[in-house]
């Protein structure tokens, strides 16, 4: 079953806390994990931010997993791929040009932590803030509407798009065709009667969106919101950690801590 939103509803201090302060800690997090380049600094980044969601957000792992899966593959094949680019230091393994070094395979852990922090930190995000207050949060740091509504759409029609992917590729199996079975450049042409028909359904669909817009007013006149957010005093004491937790991280960044001898 496809959600329309990653949102999880539970009674935790971080779903309490405003979306402005929630992306104050993202750009925290992401700072931190561009900063070093040391697997050892970037897998407690990686690690902390998973007790966060565990913890902070009352959030089970096995949920977080569902989203992660997908993923999976890029984060492997980071870790698989970086080790060749980087054959400097003590040789491990050696064939032919092929080199893998031990600052190869750290290398490799690093970028894998890097991004899996960086994706994680984007899921806590995503899984204790509504859609809504999220663009709310957005305009309240000056983004343009059209912007936020842009993303508002993206967070909402890519899951959409989709189910109705599931949807049609359900229904041509019904019919007999065989999606997993034959010769690549086969499977590629059966492929052809699941994206005709995605591609009449996002037609349709940008049609009624279009419509829907313009009955509500869009671009016509200032607009008002039936909801308001407000920093609280909670949301000042978190933001100011982070921002104390980015600046020390900085700071033990320029003593020269947390990078690699080779970079």
């Amino acid at each position: 079953m496809i959600k329309y939103s990653m949102y999880v509803k539970e009674s935790s201090f971080f779903h309490t806390l405003d979306p402005r302060t929630k992306m104050i800690i993202l750009s925290s997090i992401f700072g931190l994990a561009l900063l070093y380049k040391d697997p050892l600094y970037l897998g407690t980044i990686a690690v902390s931010v998973l007790l966060m969601i565990r913890f902070l957000c009352k959030i089970k792992i096995r949920r977080l997993a569902t989203y992660i899966r997908p993923i999976l593959p890029l984060v492997f094949m980071s870790l698989l791929l970086w080790p060749f680019f980087q054959p400097t230091g003590n040789i491990i393994f050696e064939y032919w040009k092929i080199r893998v070094s031990e600052d190869g395979i750290r290398m490799g852990l690093a970028m894998t932590f890097r991004i899996f922090a960086i994706i994680t930190a984007t899921f806590l995000l995503l899984m204790t803030t509504l859609q809504r207050d999220l663009i709310l949060g957005l305009m309240k740091f000056k983004v343009p509407y059209e912007y936020c509504l842009t993303l508002a759409i993206s967070l909402r029609y890519v899951p959409t798009l989709a189910g109705i992917t599931y949807t049609i590729m359900d229904a041509q199996r019904s019919r007999g065709l065989e999606l997993d079975k034959g010769p690549i450049f086969k499977r590629i042409r059966n492929y052809i009667p699941i994206i005709t028909p995605l591609i009449i359904g996002s037609i349709r669909m940008a049609e009624e969106l279009a419509i829907a817009i313009e009955s509500r007013g869009f671009g016509y006149g200032e607009r008002t919101f039936l909801k308001e957010i407000f920093l609280k005093k909670r949301d000042y004491a978190t933001m100011l950690i982070f921002i104390l937790i980015l600046g020390i991280g900085v700071y033990i960044r320029v003593l020269g801590y947390g990078s690699m001898a080779f970079i």
